[in-house]
């Protein structure tokens, strides 16, 4: 093992626990507003938004490095490929539950997201999410590269959808199931 795999190692474990930590508070205190009438405590939610940036400068340093041979439009496919099939679909799920819980309601009241804080205090779970996908893929893409194969067998690139060989199609990998 390289020097620079064993420093994404060291960086991605305490990144995927912060990130944890992270997307189930802001599930609480969303789940919290629902029970509770009033604004969350403001510390907590402070502290939430502001954890962001202690696992996002990791996330975009990990991400470089799993989509530096890969196109821009095939970045979150890339940056996520070492991720399980229910992961990168949760993922993407939770996003749109985001956006939905933090814009629509506030939207259909006429008034910004920001004036109803019990609705706009999951959208640190969308970036958590986030930060959790890259750094669990980076842990495990190796395993996910190198089983990459067409139905003929042969070797083929991470996200090629035929081979380079003989042109079959890829086997299913974990991002098409």
């Amino acid at each position: 093992m390289t020097w620079l795999e064993e420093m994404k190692r060291l960086v991605a474990y305490p990144v995927m626990a912060l990130s944890a930590c992270g997307v189930v508070a802001s599930l609480l205190l969303h789940v919290r507003s629902f029970v509770v009438r009033g604004e969350p405590a403001g510390k907590v939610v402070e502290t939430l938004f502001l954890g962001i940036f202690f696992v996002w400068l990791p996330t975009i340093l990990l991400s470089s490095s799993l989509t530096r041979d890969f196109r821009q439009r095939d970045f979150w496919k890339a940056a996520l490929r070492g991720c399980p099939a229910w992961m990168y679909k949760g993922l993407w799920i939770l996003w749109g539950y985001v956006f939905f819980a933090a814009f629509v309601p506030p939207f259909l009241r006429g008034s910004n997201p920001g004036a109803s804080p019990g609705s706009f205090v999951i959208v640190p779970a969308a970036f958590y999410s986030v930060s959790f996908g890259v750094a669990y893929s980076v842990l495990h893409v190796d395993k996910f590269d190198e089983g990459r194969r067409c139905l003929n067998g042969h070797r083929i690139s991470p996200l090629a959808k035929f081979c380079e060989e003989c042109g079959a199609p890829a086997a299913p990998h974990a991002l098409s199931s």
